[in-house]
Formats: structure tokens, sequence, C-alpha cells
């Protein structure tokens, strides 16, 4: 008789199956974590960055996730077969034709099955708020961040440092605990138990001299009070060696800590944005998708991270976040005055010395042409020199044919050639922007 096997475990709903086990939701993200990445790229520039941190449902080919399944082989394996008996069916009986839709797939539709059954289908799938961060920003980091001291914040590392008599349970060190136990219980019954066997070896020999003697002519000799004397003196030793505590107080030890200055690898983002007139709402809304990613990659991944927002048209202004990205002030256009504040702000808050600095800025490229020279001197020697990492990004459509005074892109690229710590990119849609953030972020060395 063939045996029937039965899988009883419960898929729940396919778009978020949470009653699998947690070790077998992480394997099924693994394994399809470059498809739901390719979904996650797709899908960023139809719809709001700024709701990223929510949870996504995200949506994905079969192909590879698939879980075994039990087929009968024709050939080789298990075959539904008529059995004298049988009181449902006798040999001749047609089976009827099990009931499916017209298509071949899993959906009913028109497509290529797989000898499975199972066609290239989409497959619904929710990510966790964090596991969708952890995807979008995986490989991804701030450039060349480095550990600087910083006085004003105290931090400190727990370090090993040896071994105390006191401390917590906790940290009681048990292998140093009992090696001190051994050796405590060796030190004190060594000198009792060799003058045990001196004594056992003394006692021997005054046994072999009573063999085959009477107890009569035992009494009243001195061997025989020397005898007694022996087995009163071994039976003492022993008690004394065998009262050596197993552990002792003066055993235990416990693992020692102390504290060692650690430097901080801390860091400031200087978000700039061009709000000046020139910029239309499509370029605003660019920019502005653009630095709601970098502001939720900082702080999701960066602990210790200050983030700086500064709004500019003719005057550059510090502002909050709120305002930085739904302000409607505009005007005209001078970004020199940008990073004029910013050196203001790095002199009196933000120390070199103490922090990493970061820059990024998005403009439409359009700028006062008596005010190029101004700016472009402010970056090549006051600002890209105490700098970890410099990123412009340019929206809008791209000027074919020629580029005017006012392109900064243009100029920035006569910096980016200069100095290493500079890029310059373009974005002119939606869809350039995850592509186009993952390029500037991502962690050197390793391939998308």
């Amino acid at each position: 008789m063939a045996n029937t096997i039965i899988d009883r475990r419960s898929n729940g709903d396919l778009r978020n199956p949470g009653s699998k086990s947690t070790g077998n939701r992480q394997k099924f993200i693994k394994r399809t974590r470059e498809e739901i990445r390719k979904s996650i790229h797709d899908t960023l520039g139809k719809r709001s960055i700024q709701g990223s941190g929510d949870s996504q449902d995200v949506v994905i080919t079969r192909k590879g996730i698939d879980e075994p399944q039990f087929n009968h082989n024709p050939q080789t394996g298990s075959r539904d077969i008529v059995l004298p008996g049988n009181k449902d069916f006798v040999e001749g009986d047609q089976l009827e034709k099990p009931k499916g839709g017209s298509g071949s797939g899993s959906g009913g539709g028109a497509g290529e099955s797989s000898n499975e059954g199972i066609g290239e289908d989409e497959f619904g799938f929710a990510l966790s708020n964090d596991e969708f961060v952890n995807i979008l920003f995986e490989d991804l980091e701030l450039p060349h961040m480095i550990s600087k001291e910083n006085k004003a914040v105290e931090r400190f590392e727990l370090t090993r440092s040896g071994y105390t008599n006191d401390g917590t349970p906790s940290q009681m060190n048990l292998e140093k605990s009992m090696v001190n136990s051994i050796g405590r219980k060796i030190a004190l019954k060594f000198p009792k138990l060799r003058k045990i066997r001196e004594l056992e070896e003394e006692l021997d020999n005054l046994k072999k001299f009573f063999y085959k003697t009477t107890q009569e002519q035992k009494d009243g000799t001195e061997e025989w009070a020397r005898y007694q004397e022996l087995e009163e003196e071994i039976r003492v030793l022993r008690i004394r060696a065998n009262a050596v505590a197993f552990v002792d107080p003066v055993d235990l030890r416990y693992n020692n800590f102390s504290k060692k200055p650690a430097p901080i690898s801390q860091a400031v983002v200087f978000f700039i944005m061009d709000v000046s007139a020139s910029m239309t709402q499509d370029h605003k809304d660019l920019a502005k998708r653009f630095f709601m990613l970098l502001n939720l990659f900082v702080s999701r991944k960066y602990k210790k991270v200050e983030c700086v927002f500064i709004r500019h048209h003719i005057q550059a202004i510090e502002c909050n976040e709120d305002d930085f990205f739904n302000n409607k002030e505009n005007g005209g256009t001078v970004v020199s005055s940008a990073f004029k504040l910013a050196k203001e702000i790095i002199d009196d808050r933000f120390s070199p010395n103490e922090w990493n600095l970061y820059f990024s800025q998005a403009s439409d490229g359009d700028n006062w042409d008596n005010d190029n020279e101004e700016l472009l001197n402010i970056i090549d020697k006051d600002i890209l020199p105490v700098t970890q990492y410099f990123s412009y990004i340019q929206v809008g459509q791209k000027r074919h044919g020629y580029y005017n005074s006012g392109n900064l892109l243009q100029e920035y690229v006569q910096l980016e050639a200069n100095h290493k710590n500079i890029i310059t990119k373009h974005i002119e849609d939606t869809l350039d922007i995850y592509p186009v953030f993952r390029e500037i972020f991502k962690v050197k060395g390793k391939n998308e």
C-alpha cells in the first residue's frame, strides 16, 4: 500500500506568512533578497519616500521561492492503482479529471507552467519596518568616516583588566576559581598526604614484624605501642586532609573591567537645497525625495549623526526639518550664501578635529554669474579641505548641447577632477533617485 505524506504546516496569508517560524522567514528573505531589492528599487520611483520606513508590500516573481512538493512519478514513484476488494472502484472504471481553471499557472490564466504545475505568477510579500530599511540601505555607508576625540562627549569602553577578589556572581570566572581551588587543595593536602605515606610504610613494616604472632605476644611491646600510635596518627591526618574545603571564598576570582576612553565616530551632515524661483515644483520634489531618503538613511544607520538643514535663495537660512521640506519661501539665487552660513556653523559648533563633516547639495544648476567665482573659492579652500565627503545633485532635465555660465554641474565637475572627496550626479526623474543614492553611498569595494 502506498504511503501518504501529509504536510500539516500552515502557511497562513501569502502576503504576510506570519505563521512561519522566524528562522524560516529569515531564510525566505535571504533566498529572495535580490528579487526583493529589485522590487524595492522599482517601487521607490512610484511612491513617496517619506513613508519608506513603514511596513511595505513588495511583489516578486515565484522564481526560486517554491517550496519542495511531493508528486507522483509514473516511472519510478508511487502510483494510484485499484486494489482487489476496493469498494469505490473496480477495474475498468474511469476516474474523473480533477476540476481546475483553464490556465496552466497557479492563478488559472494563460502561460507556461513548470513540471509542478506552477507558473511564473507574481507573489505578494509584506516586509516589516526593520526588514524594509535593512534591505533598502544594505551595503551603504557615509564614506571615509574616522574616529575622532570629542572632549564634550565622554564615552568609555569596558575592557578586560585581569581578575579581582571581589565582584558580583554574574562576573565570577568559574575556570579561574576552580584552578585556584584545585591548587589550594593540592597545596594544603600535600604535606599531610606525604606524611601519611611515610607513616603507612612504617606501619607496613610493623605488620610484617607481627606476622604470625599472637595478641599476647604483641601486648606490652614497644613495637605494638608504636603500631597503635601510627594508626591513630594516620587517622587524624586523613581527617585533616579531607577537611580541606572544595571551594573556599579565597579561591573565588571575578572578571575585572576598567573604563578606557574611546574615540567617537560622530558626524554632521549638511543638507543644502536651492529653493529659488528657478527651482520648479518638479525640481523641488526631486530634491526633497532625495533628501528624505538621505535623512532616513543617516537617522536609522547612525546613532551619533547631527543633521543641519540649510535652505537658500538670495539668502541662506538654517531651519528645522519641517521647514526644510515644507517652507514655500523663494527668491533669487546666490548659492555662495549657503556655504558661507555652513562655514560659520562649522566654526561655531562643529570643529573638524572632533566631527566628520558631510555635505549634500541639491540644485537645478542656476546661479548668478558673478557669484560662481566666490562660490567655487569657498568650496575649494574652506569646505573640501575639512570635509569627508561632498555630493552635489543636479535635478531636472539635462541641458543638451551646451552648458551656460550659470550651470553649477559644469563648475563642480572641475572641482571633482582636483578633489577625491566630491562626487557629482544628475537626477532627471524619480526613477533615478535610488540608483544615484546607492552609487553615492555604496560601500567602497562592493558591487551592486
